[in-house]
This record gives structure tokens, sequence and C-alpha cells, in this order.
């Protein structure tokens, strides 16, 4: 490039920046209004932008909908106002105040993007900083995102390309041009291309701090043009949207459908809080008009058509620039104690990150170190988990959590066995045993079985189980055999038992290291030491219940506890009770303790006491061989009744408590990490790419946070001395 070029190129540059200088200053309404964009802008330049929500004028709508027209009458710039196919990647404007007026393009590559394909999109503004003019700058950007228009090639992009405009009187703000919506795919752009550019709107309206300008053509039915929707969806107060409608003077005067925009800006439609606009933006036949011409053309078209009905400040682009200054000048000032707090939090958020990830580490010793440290913490968490002590901010609980009982493993096994003795209770026992003028709880028929048939098995088990003891009596092992047929659920139910706390513990585990380790150190100590440590706990543990279960199943009942007896008692007499009630009041209408409470001598028949006798003294006449078999099966039951509280218990401390629960804090105590050797330590405490790259990625944007708290510390410190000025003055 010879020097008259290079100085020519220079000076399009210089008046393309002060003409975007001249036409956005309408933004700025006073020295507070400069400095709160300044500081905005502080921000962005910081690179605060990236991660918190800044404010900034998005423009959004179909396609075709005037929204780049509407852009570069907002802006001056000369965006790409083609028909048809238009704006294929959003491009952000930055205005910022600078010495000297100048120009620079680059583009912001999208997440999706691999190394390569960054690094050559971050050489884009030096190939395309001496453009002649706009329009070659949006051309070259499309070619540098791979949009070539050739078969094959891509339609539209989420890479941003960004233009930044220093002048010394611009304003300090972004306006954001985005593709348009569209809903039926051609030969030009696929479903797929509407789904993306919907994702990509979307995206930026969700930007709780953006200013949603809505763009509705009047020349296209209102219902075939969604971006409304979306804005009152995402933005249901309407507080940062404003809808403007543009081409107006492309519809028939005196139609139904100029009467339907007239309602509609007239907010008796569609009710945006801050209302709607109107713009009569460049047609193609008006294309090369200056911008002069196109503001006096606006200004005839509304001054001699039914749209000068409304009021003035609804019309045309001076006032819009207006009412878009005010919103974003409301925005900015309720949008800065929220952006302050965001930075706060992002600071807070990457240091938290930093301290699980560590610092780096490349020898035996910070690897070493490193583990040491977590196994310290880890040690310390899980220990309060197991007592229950909850002071941590990691065991902190809300309304709805999730995840509260995988955090509080006391609560969690304590919720568990509760659940395990209640199961045990219930479907503990292989048959239930009912009365014979009873009723069974159980629904199943194969799960129960009447006393009356069940002492007929009982007869035969002590036919069976017949050993030197005299007729009429039973051989003590009958109860042990009864027993040991009863308790067989016990065996999968307290299986299922020992997986549900090694599941507890498991998870406890995960949450705790996942909270203090980084997901590469955490994905290696849970596959690489902590699981196969807990693999090994739960194995001692199903040896214990083993052990435990042996005992009820192998040997024959023992007990000197004397529940037993008065078990025994309890049955016997309950049943003894309920059959002499039985015929009582059969004989006699009410039961034996009714009638001897309440009924006089000469109430009772004489006769009907007889056969309350008679038939007692055959109810209760001695028969040997039943009663052998109806005490075996009560001492069983009882015996149960015994065995199962014991057995519960058992399982909760001798094999829970001790075989794992109180074992947990020496999984990956700082002990064990002491006695790995240099194997272990390479293999647990080493740090893979992803952690560098991201370690350095946390870094950095703990510099960017802490350098924009530190301009928005400096800003909040001007404001109050501003304001305590203005009051001693004004005083």
């Amino acid at each position: 490039m010879t020097r008259k070029q290079t100085n020519a190129s220079a000076k399009m540059t210089i008046d393309l920046a002060e003409d975007i200088s001249q036409k956005t200053s309408g933004f700025i309404q006073s020295n507070d209004h400069r400095d709160l964009l300044d500081i905005v802008d502080s921000l962005r330049s910081h690179g605060v932008s990236h991660y918190v929500d800044l404010p900034q004028i998005i423009v959004c709508g179909s396609q075709s909908s005037g929204k780049s027209s509407t852009l570069e009458s907002l802006s001056g710039i000369a965006f790409p106002t083609a028909e048809g196919l238009c704006t294929r990647f959003a491009t952000e404007l930055i205005l910022r105040r600078g010495d000297k007026p100048e120009i620079k393009v680059h583009i912001q590559p999208s997440a999706n993007r691999s190394d390569e394909e960054r690094a050559r999109l971050a050489a884009f503004a030096g190939k395309t900083k001496d453009q002649d003019d706009f329009p070659n700058i949006i051309e070259a950007a499309k070619e540098a995102m791979g949009l070539t228009g050739t078969e094959g090639s891509k339609i539209f992009s989420t890479d941003v390309l960004r233009i930044e405009s220093t002048s010394p009187s611009a304003p300090n703000l972004t306006l954001v041009d985005l593709p348009g919506l569209f809903g039926a795919s051609d030969k030009n752009q696929s479903d797929d291309d509407a789904t993306l550019v919907q994702e990509l709107v979307v995206s930026y309206m969700r930007q709780r701090r953006s200013i949603i300008l809505a763009v509705v053509a009047a020349d296209n039915p209102f219902a075939n043009q969604p971006v409304t929707k979306f804005a009152r969806d995402i933005d249901p107060s309407g507080t940062r949207t404003l809808g403007l409608i543009t081409k107006p003077d492309k519809i028939d005067r005196g139609s139904d459908s100029e009467r339907y925009y007239i309602e509609l800006v007239q907010n008796l439609n569609v009710k945006l809080s801050l209302g709607w606009h109107v713009l009569r933006n460049r047609s193609h036949a008006t294309a090369d008009d200056t911008i002069e011409e196109r503001d006096e053309r606006e200004a005839e078209f509304f001054a001699d058509s039914v749209w000068g009905s409304i009021d003035s400040s609804q019309l045309g682009v001076a006032s819009l620039r207006g009412r878009l200054r005010d919103v974003l000048w409301k925005q900015i000032q309720t949008g800065l104690p929220g952006v302050k707090a965001d930075v706060q939090y992002g600071i807070k958020d990457c240091r938290i990150k930093l301290a699980q990830l560590g610092k780096a580490r490349s020898t035996k010793r910070e690897k070493h170190t490193y583990l040491q440290r977590i196994s310290s913490d880890l040690s310390k968490l899980v220990q309060a988990a197991i007592d229950g002590v909850y002071a941590d901010r990691f065991f902190e609980s809300f309304p709805g959590q999730q995840d509260a009982y995988e955090r509080r493993l006391r609560a969690h096994v304590q919720k568990i066995l509760s659940e395990y003795a209640e199961k045990m209770r219930i479907d503990g026992h292989a048959l239930e045993i009912v009365e014979d003028d009873l009723q069974p709880t159980r629904t199943s028929r194969g799960r129960y079985v009447m006393r009356e048939r069940y002492l007929e098995e009982v007869k035969d088990l002590m036919a069976e189980c017949r050993g030197r003891e005299l007729p009429g009596t039973y051989n003590p092992l009958v109860v042990g055999d009864l027993f040991s047929r009863q308790c067989k659920p016990w065996e999968e139910i307290t299986q299922n038992l020992v997986e549900q706390i090694h599941e507890a513990a498991a998870k406890n585990f995960n949450k705790i290291v996942s909270e203090i380790c980084d997901k590469n150190t955490t994905s290696r100590l849970m596959a690489g030491h902590i699981q196969p440590a807990l693999h090994r706990l739960r194995q001692d543990l199903k040896d214990k219940v083993d052990e435990l279960l042996d005992c009820h199943l192998s040997i024959h009942p023992i007990t000197y506890n004397d529940y037993l007896t008065g078990t025994v008692q309890e049955i016997q007499t309950q049943r003894h009770d309920r059959k002499c009630d039985e015929l009582s009041e059969f004989r006699c209408g009410d039961t034996i303790e009714n009638l001897m409470g309440g009924v006089k001598d000469d109430d009772l028949d004489c006769s009907d006491l007889i056969s309350l006798i008679r038939d007692l003294k055959a109810a209760t006449r001695p028969n040997v061989e039943e009663y052998s078999a109806s005490l075996a099966s009560d001492v069983a039951a009882a015996y149960y009744q015994v065995a199962l509280k014991k057995f519960i218990d058992d399982i909760s401390v001798n094999a829970i408590e001790t075989c794992l629960i109180r074992r947990l804090p020496d999984v990956l105590s700082p002990n064990v990490v002491w006695d790995l050797d240099d194997e272990d330590v390479e293999r647990l405490g080493s740090e893979d790419d992803g952690t560098v790259k991201e370690r350095a990625d946390l870094l950095k944007k703990l510099a960017v946070l802490e350098e924009g708290l530190r301009d928005l510390d400096a800003f909040t410190s001007r404001s109050n001395t501003r304001t305590v000025s203005r009051k001693y003055l004004s005083g």
C-alpha cells in the first residue's frame, strides 16, 4: 500500500469514527450519564462482559424487518440492508470515547470453535483493518467465518463481529445487530439454521441488562413475527423491551393493516411497559440517500399521513434515540449495583475454584503436598458428616434441596436404618400367622396362613424332629426350625441395606471430594483410591452381616431375655380371652367382663349360664398334642420377636457402624497419603492439560473481575463525593 493510500485509509477511518460519534451523541444526557456510560465501557474494555452481563442495546426481529436499517439510522454506520438474506452473525458495535478517532475490528470466536480456528479468527483484525468501507468489512468477516456462500458452507455463524469505534465525543455504549428470525426453510437456509438463529437471538435477549429493541415490519402480518412473543416470555415485566414498527410506508393508506399497526403503536393491542415507536427507514429506491435526506423523507412521511396523529415522541429516529437514551440511563442506574454484585460473586467463585485446583504442581513434593491438604480437608468433613455436626458451609441446607442427604451422611444413615427396621418388622417374617378369629394384614395368600392350618404344619414338623422326648411333649429344636423358616427374608433385606449404606457413603465422598478438588483430581481419587477402599469396607460389612445371620440360622435358639416368657404368656392370654368372649357373646349376648361388671343376678337366665359353662369346659379341655403344637408355635413366635429386635440392633451397631461408618475418615486420611508410594502420588496428584488450562482461564477471569471491581469501587466513591458536594453547595 502506498503512503497516499495509507493516508486515505486513515482519513476514511477517522471520518467514519467521527460520523458515528455525531450520530450517536444523542444517547448522552448529562455528565452523570456520561460517567455511567464510562464505567460500563471501562468494565467492557477490561473484558468483564465475557463474564457478567453489561447494559447494551440489541436490535432483533424477523428477517427483512428493517433491523439493520434501524441500527444504521441510530449509529450512522451503513449496515448491509440488501433484500433477502442479510445479517448472518451477531455484530456488536462498541462505541468508545478516546483521544484519537479510530476503528478496530475483530471476531470473537464461538465456544465450539477449535483452537486452530480461534487462532485464525483472531488474526482477522490484521486482514480487515485497512478495508475501504464498512460493507467490505462485513463481507471479509463472512469469509473468515466460513460463510462463503458456496455449496456445503455454513449460512449462519455464532461467532461475533466486534467493531470498536473510538472518538473524543462518542458515548460509551454497545449496539448489537442480530440475524433475523425466520420459520420457513428454503434452499438457502435450513430448519437447523432457523433453530441456530433463534437460540442466538434468545441468548442475547436473556442477558438481563440488555435493552431489547423488538423490530416489527408493518408490511408483514404481526402474527408471523415472533420477536415480541420471545421478548414478553423473557422480559414479562417489559421493563427493558421497546417495540419498534418499521416500514409504515409499505402498507396501503386507510387499510385494515394500517389501522392495526396504529392501534399497536398506541399500546392498545400488544401492551409493552416501554411502549412502541415508529421509524421510516430508507428503501431500495432511496438507498443512496444521505443521513440528512433520510431524516427529511421520514419527517415528510409522518407529517403527511395518519401516523402524524401519533405523539411525536413515538415517531422518528431522533426521538427514538432520546427514548433509548432514557431507557439505557435507567437500566444502567438500576443495574449497576447488580453488576457489582455479579462481579463480586464471580471473584468469589473464581477463588473457590482456584482453591479446588490448588497451585500448579509438577514435582513429586508439590503433588504430595496437594494430596495432604485434600486428605486433611476430606477427613474433617467426613468426620463431621458421620458425627452429625453440620456447622461447615458444605452442609448448608435450603428448602427443596435435592442433595441434602448426600451431604449429611449421619442423617442419611439414620433414615436408611429406620426404613430398614420398619421393613424388617413388616416383611421380615416369611409368613404372617393369622389367628383364626382375626383378619390378615397381608393381601397375597402365599404370604399368610391361618393358625389352624399352621398348627398342622407344626405337628408334621414335630414328627420330623422327634427325638427322645416323651409322648405329648416336643423337641426344643422344633422352635429353631420354625424360627429359621420365618427369618428367611432377613438375608435379602439386610444385603439390600448393605448396598444402600455403601451407596450413601460413596455419594457423600463424591460430594465432599467434588467440593474440595477439581474435576480431574476428583476423578482420579474416586476411581483410583476411594472407590476401591469403599469396596473393601463393603466386603468387610458383608462378611459381618453373614456372621450375624449365621448365628440365627445355624445355632439353636438361645436367649436369657425374660421378654420371651412374657410374650408367650401375652400371646396365649389374648387368644384365651378372645375365645371366652366369643362363647359368652354367643350364649349370653355380651362379653364375660361386661356380664360380670353390669348384669344383675335376676337379669341372667340360668340356662344361658349353664350353656356358657358347658362350652367353656369343652373349649378348655386339654388336648396334649394340640397343646404341644400350640405351645411350640407360640414360643417360636415370641423368640422371633426377641431375635428380630436384637438382630436389627446388631446390624446397626456391630455391622454398619463398626465395620463401615466409623472407618470412613481413614479412607483417605493424612496418614494414608503419607504412606503413598511415588507411583501412587504421581497417579493421584498429577494434573492434566485441562486442569492447567482451567487454572489459567480462572486466573485471567479473576484478574479481569478484580480490575472491574476496582473501577466500580472508584466510581462509587466519586459518585458519593459528588452527591455530598452538591448537598453542601445547595445548602
